[in-house]
């Protein structure tokens, strides 16, 4: 199904450069969340626990690794091989990809790669423009996309690329890590000064150190076992946010380069059509937790038409989980890239 190229020119045009702006401002929301939490922790529990983050040094370098080795990540952990030109299925990604980069404005043209995964996904990734790649899965080719469409997921990913969102949400991990640390120090030393935990931080008791007892031990367990839980709920609630402001980004970025938001959005609704129907299941959707961040759509928990919450609890559940989900709902990019296109889409039933 063809839909009209939105140009710069197009009255409907300066839409999709409104909705980019506001997916910046919801990325720099979160940022300042974070940074709130951060600033929160040194002034909750005194600038003088700052020594404590010298112990914990080595656990920047864990999203700071990631980020600079994103892509080999994302290749290994999807078994992808470079593309073969000599295969008609990947000569026609390749002309997809072509066709999209030189849309996107990069100065870099990233290799492509293709997987034997059946579940459809595509993905664009990497520290920086030089260092990106760009992959399909097998599975893409079975939802029953057309070039147009699987162009627009291309355009999609590669504003992940163009927006350096890999750097972005790499860099929060971090402040997420400075927040815990803090807290974790914070915490310990203030639990130092009650009397049951004073054994279990190397503190004595008239010159020797005594056992903490059983229940004292189980007592430190289950305060340290809480802290962690809030600590962690708390960065990952805002780092979700932000992951999500990144999907929205994309989506207006790969808008902006193709000119035609319907198309991506049809590309999505048969993408969660044909997840919905082969969703993974048991250990396989184990592996999938560990690679939504990096999917087109989330193909654990989107679905195409939400069960209306009818009871408060519901309400509060419904609500709790979509503050966990790494992508919007499709059925929110839909109706927002409609918005851009400025009118409701010719959308197919799949």
């Amino acid at each position: 199904m063809s839909h009209r190229s939105i140009g710069p020119d197009d009255p409907n045009y300066p839409q999709m450069r409104r909705r980019l702006l506001v997916t910046w401002l919801k990325t720099l929301l979160g940022y300042g969340a974070m940074g709130a939490l951060v600033f929160a922790a040194f002034a909750g529990f005194g600038y003088s626990y700052r020594f404590q983050l010298g112990f914990g040094l080595l656990w920047f370098l864990v999203p700071v690794l990631s980020w600079w080795f994103s892509a080999k990540v994302a290749l290994a952990m999807t078994k992808s091989t470079p593309a073969d030109p000599s295969n008609p299925e990947h000569q026609r990604l390749l002309a997809i990809v072509d066709r999209v980069y030189a849309k996107s404005g990069l100065k870099f043209k990233p290799p492509v790669y293709v997987s034997d995964n059946p579940l459809p996904n595509a993905f664009a990734t990497g520290p920086i423009h030089r260092k990106a790649v760009v992959a399909a899965t097998k599975g893409l080719f079975l939802t029953g996309m057309t070039d147009a469409e699987i162009e627009a997921v291309f355009a999609h990913e590669l504003g992940h690329v163009k927006n350096y969102d890999v750097g972005i949400n790499s860099m929060l991990s971090v402040l997420s890590m400075v927040f815990f640390m803090i807290t974790d120090a914070g915490v310990r030393i203030l639990l130092s000064g009650i009397r049951i935990f004073k054994p279990s931080f190397g503190l004595k008791v008239n010159g020797q150190k005594k056992s903490q007892g059983f229940f004292g031990g189980i007592l430190e367990y289950i305060v340290m076992f809480l802290i962690f839980q809030v600590t962690g709920q708390m960065t990952k609630v805002v780092q979700m946010f932000v992951m999500r402001s990144r999907e929205s980004a994309a989506d207006a970025t790969g808008s902006l380069m193709t000119g035609q938001p319907c198309d991506l959005a049809t590309a999505l609704l048969k993408l969660v059509a044909y997840v919905e129907k082969n969703r993974p299941q048991g250990r396989e959707a184990e592996l999938y937790r560990a690679l939504r961040p990096i999917m087109t759509i989330d193909p654990l928990f989107d679905v195409r038409v939400e069960t209306p919450a009818i009871s408060i609890w519901q309400k509060v559940k419904a609500f709790w989980r979509s503050l966990q989900l790494t992508h919007p709902p499709v059925s929110e990019r839909v109706a927002v890239l409609e918005k851009m296109n400025g009118s409701a889409c010719s959308l197919p039933k799949v």
